[in-house]
């Protein structure tokens, strides 16, 4: 009978041990099974949602600097335009430099005011200066080519605007020489339009 009671409490904890071997199993992949469904919301939440609702920030923006720049229609060759998320406002070289120069005339200041202001207000955007010539080669001892010159104007234009007040840190300058060009350079027409400077505005991503 000792025996026999002693095998039964044998037997007894052995299944014990096994029911619990399997317990211990059962409950990381249940866990696991949580996670999985936790995660799997977070994405469906985190699609459903617009990533980058620019578009609509982009076209308010678009619309109340041509309100600001057309209030007094001082530069009305000043072109603004609006490409996908980037608004794009266009100096021609004639209101801006003297050719073959990229100090910024004085009758520009007014505009790039209003420009430096409007970009202090919003502190979601960011600015890239660009500078474009058109194909007539130039070759001085200040500029070798239409790659200084066009770097030279866009860090002149940035310049401007970090002395009105914008964010350094809210810059950045290119130069590309005649090789961003708007239209052909086959006339005294295109080419003057090709020679500009941009200011693109952009929206920091969230």
């Amino acid at each position: 009978m000792i025996t026999l009671s002693d095998l039964l409490m044998l037997l007894v904890i052995f299944f014990v041990v096994l029911f619990s071997m399997e317990l211990q199993k059962r409950i990381p992949t249940a866990s696991t099974h949580a996670e999985a469904k936790e995660i799997a919301g977070e994405k469906k939440d985190i699609a459903a949602k617009p990533a980058h609702p620019t578009p609509d920030i982009s076209a308010s923006v678009e619309k109340d600097l041509a309100s600001i720049l057309n209030s007094e229609k001082s530069e009305p060759e000043v072109e603004i335009k609006r490409d996908a998320n980037v608004v794009i406002l266009t100096f021609p070289e004639r209101i801006i430099f003297a050719p073959g120069q990229a100090q910024v005339k004085p009758s520009a200041q007014a505009t790039l005011d209003k420009v430096a202001y409007f970009i202090k207000e919003r502190a979601y955007l960011i600015v890239e200066v660009q500078g474009h010539t058109d194909n007539q080669p130039i070759n001085t001892a200040r500029y070798p080519s239409n790659w200084e010159l066009s770097v030279d104007r866009s860090t002149q234009v940035a310049r401007a605007l970090i002395g009105m007040g914008v964010n350094p840190l809210k810059l950045s300058v290119k130069g590309f020489g005649e090789y961003h060009c708007l239209y052909p350079n086959d006339s005294d027409e295109n080419r003057l339009k090709n020679r500009r400077v941009e200011i693109q505005l952009s929206i920091l991503p969230n």
